[in-house]
């Protein structure tokens, strides 16, 4: 099941200035699914958010516990899998963290004028699992 990301955006767009603690907590929880939605689990639909990362975010304490990067990275090898089926024509995934990699990894193929911290975070984390 999913929502309509503009439902998101129009419900979810400014937080109110009298925000309780809970609400502030239901805006992180609704811009956390869109993030998941949108960059680390992107599915072909590019505007719909997946109701299946509600459990993940229903507690916000325990969301430092998951490995997201291993999620991502499975997801990521799961679409490039589907990918190679002859019959699929279009692309979803964290292709950007693929991107990383590939510049991070093989420098003559990185544009002119290309930062390699340009992905700050990917980068990051490149440091550290791409270097094995």
């Amino acid at each position: 099941m999913t929502v309509h990301f503009t439902w998101f955006h129009e419900r979810f767009r400014v937080l109110p200035p009298d925000a309780t603690a809970e609400t502030v907590r239901i805006y992180a929880r609704a811009y956390i699914m869109i993030l998941l939605s949108t960059q680390l689990f992107r599915d072909k639909s590019a505007n719909r958010v997946h109701i299946r990362w509600l459990s993940f975010v229903a507690n916000l304490d325990d969301m430092g516990r998951y490995s997201w990067g291993s999620a991502a990275l499975a997801w990521l090898y799961r679409c490039m899998c589907r990918v190679a089926n002859r019959n699929v024509t279009n692309l979803a995934g964290p292709f950007q963290l693929l991107q990383s990699w590939i510049f991070w990894r093989f420098p003559s193929l990185r544009p002119s004028g290309f930062e390699v911290f340009s992905f700050p975070l990917a980068s990051r984390y490149g440091l550290c699992f791409f270097n094995a």
